[in-house]
């Protein structure tokens, strides 16, 4: 039952009445005990609240996997294995994240850094992350480390971090409303950019996952090196 306490709060309270009885066994009283057990509700509630989520994220987790390595092709099964591990491997760094912040998200700061720290020189930066504080609610968090991972990794392939003196600069504003996320990708002193002859899995999971979030995303192929920006609506 809902009692008031002294103090004016209310919570919840387990009731258990036991009769007092004369020598005739007649009932002349009662005893009220009341234990307040309103900590243990709610401990249960968050419980069940709790599992629900997990359940959530996991039929999500086990869907992005799922659509990762549908779309994941390659010439020969030992590129095709090391594709699939380097995304599964980038989600699960952000899920890392997600566990820290109690599934509030990641921030993007570190969820960007997390993901380029195998590139950075240990003498000179390579890679410049900047930007606004931003902490990504989970869907949005795992398109950009996906979009990252593909980036960086087609930049350590065939753009600037292939070559010695190559860098990265990862840039991100938000609009006037803190509504719209606006990140930059550009790659300095490596090979020009040319666009590719076909639409590889790096370019569809972009414009296929930015997509399911209302985003967008535009790839700019130039002499310095790839740019690419994308904007993702944030909640």
């Amino acid at each position: 039952m809902h009692i008031e306490r002294p103090d004016g709060s209310r919570g919840i309270a387990l009731v258990d009445i036991e009769p007092i009885k004369d020598n005739g066994g007649n009932v002349v009283g009662a005893v009220n005990c009341f234990q307040d057990i309103t900590e243990r509700k709610l401990s249960e509630a968050q419980i069940v609240n709790l599992a629900r989520e997990a359940e959530h994220r996991t039929k999500n987790i086990l869907s992005t996997v799922l659509a990762t390595v549908r779309l994941s092709q390659s010439d020969t099964s030992e590129d095709l294995k090391k594709l699939i591990e380097g995304r599964i491997d980038a989600l699960a760094k952000v899920h890392t994240l997600f566990v820290e912040s109690r599934w509030a998200g990641a921030k993007l700061h570190r969820l960007a850094t997390q993901e380029l720290l195998a590139y950075n020189g240990e003498k000179d930066a390579r890679v410049r992350i900047e930007g606004p504080a931003v902490m990504l609610e989970p869907s949005t968090a795992q398109t950009v480390a996906i979009s990252l991972h593909e980036l960086a990794t087609n930049a350590a392939k065939y753009g600037s971090l292939s070559a010695p003196s190559g860098r990265v600069e990862i840039l991100w504003s938000l609009a006037a409303n803190g509504r719209r996320l606006s990140l930059r990708w550009s790659e300095f002193g490596g090979p020009a950019a040319t666009p590719p002859r076909h639409r590889g899995f790096g370019t569809r999971i972009l414009e296929n996952m930015i997509g399911q979030l209302k985003g967008d995303v535009r790839f700019d192929w130039r002499d310095q090196g790839l740019a690419c920006e994308i904007a993702l609506p944030l909640s």
